[in-house]
């Protein structure tokens, strides 16, 4: 394990692959902001805006029901980053980290060598940060549950077999990292950068020195907000309500499972209480023991780390004992977080009005095909209501 080292060589491309919540979307936007520039200096992003995040989600082979693949675009990324003669070229996402070994070597193979940069930081923390991503994504676990479930299915001191999207500890072990990506692009080609707990702009000079350009990112006001802990409550119950009556989860994901749809940064900045989600004590010295046995897999591999791996542990004592789960929520916060979500919710297309049982194929006949006759006046209010929200859309 090294700490800096040489500037890469001339030529070199940057494959960024998360991890999540590690800063990777204010890191993006500031990336995007100083392209001009960037290319100016020989740093080609192949990115067509900041974060082409369904074109990664392809590339990862992760494509959900409730997003179309981006099959096209991703062949044109790939076979730019592939041919770019650029002095520096990259890409990043975090959707990228998702990827299964098999689509790992995928990704080599249309994408060609890189040096592969994993961004790392302090585990607890990113484990309530984490929790409160899969509130989103409807998951109605309470956060003490959610953390047990997660070290349960991940061992300490290596790696599960195989890998669910949803198996946080897994995703985010640098020992999978260094098994499936090393064994694919190379242990000598990955690159872990810790972030710095009290630097919000190390990230931005950590990059700086990997695309070998001078200091001109910009930290940039595009970055994930979380909530604070009584409204994450009121979405964790909402999402229990929601799947406790079966709701659609596609019809979730398509609309409040966005989180680039959902404005939520009004809700956070007027919040009456800035209650942090903190991990209890419990949880943060079991992710301290994780991260012990992590930065010893960093020490004994050929990849290069940058940073100070001590950043990635966490001060048990700091954190409550308990975590005193709130049952009351401001109302006026309550209110602002309903509105971002109906908001968010309108913009659903009504689904396709089905046919009225009691109406026989012979009458539609009668009546000519397409007739109002045909249909019924349930469905044709579905169908008024469909065409009003999708004018209201434009």
């Amino acid at each position: 394990m090294t700490s800096g080292g040489p500037v890469l060589p001339d030529g070199a491309k940057l494959l960024h692959i998360g991890m999540p919540k590690t800063g990777t979307t204010a890191l993006q936007h500031s990336l995007w902001a100083a392209r001009a520039r960037l290319e100016e200096h020989g740093a080609h992003n192949v990115s067509r805006r900041a974060h082409e995040r369904k074109v990664a989600i392809t590339a990862a082979g992760n494509v959900r029901s409730y997003w179309a693949a981006e099959h096209e675009r991703w062949q044109q990324l790939a076979g730019e980053f592939r041919t770019s003669t650029a002095r520096r070229t990259f890409w990043s996402s975090e959707s990228l980290s998702l990827a299964a070994p098999e689509r790992i070597r995928g990704l080599r193979e249309e994408l060609g060598p890189a040096y592969v940069v994993t961004t790392i930081r302090a585990l607890a923390p990113q484990l309530a940060s984490r929790w409160q991503q899969g509130l989103r994504r409807a998951d109605p676990l309470p956060l003490d549950d959610w953390l047990r479930a997660r070290f349960a299915e991940e061992p300490l001191g290596g790696v599960g077999a195989g890998f669910v999207p949803g198996q946080a500890l897994r995703r985010l072990n640098p020992r999978r990292v260094l098994q499936d990506w090393g064994a694919v692009f190379g242990e000598e080609n990955l690159v872990f950068v810790v972030l710095d707990p009290s630097d919000h702009t190390w990230l931005l000079r950590a990059f700086e020195d990997l695309l070998g350009v001078p200091e001109l990112l910009e930290p940039s006001p595009s970055r994930n907000l979380s909530l604070p802990l009584p409204e994450a409550e009121m979405l964790r119950h909402l999402a229990a309500a929601y799947r406790g009556h079966g709701g659609d989860l596609d019809a979730w994901m398509a609309t409040a499972g966005d989180t680039r749809r959902i404005k939520l940064r009004p809700v956070v900045e007027a919040a009456p209480r800035h209650q942090t989600v903190r991990v209890p004590r419990w949880a943060a010295e079991r992710a301290d023991e994780y991260v012990a046995d992590w930065v010893e897999a960093l020490a004994s591999s050929g990849a290069r780390v940058l940073g100070d791996v001590r950043h990635l542990f966490s001060d048990p004592a700091t954190h409550p004992v308990e975590v005193e789960v709130p049952e009351v929520v401001d109302v006026g916060s309550a209110g602002r977080m309903m509105d971002a979500y109906f908001r968010v919710g309108l913009t659903l297309p009504a689904p396709a009005p089905s046919p009225d049982p009691e109406s026989g194929a012979e009458s539609g006949a009668e009546s000519g095909a397409g007739g109002l006759a045909a249909v019924s006046g349930r469905d044709l209010l579905r169908e008024l209501r469909r065409r009003a929200l999708r004018r209201r859309g434009r």
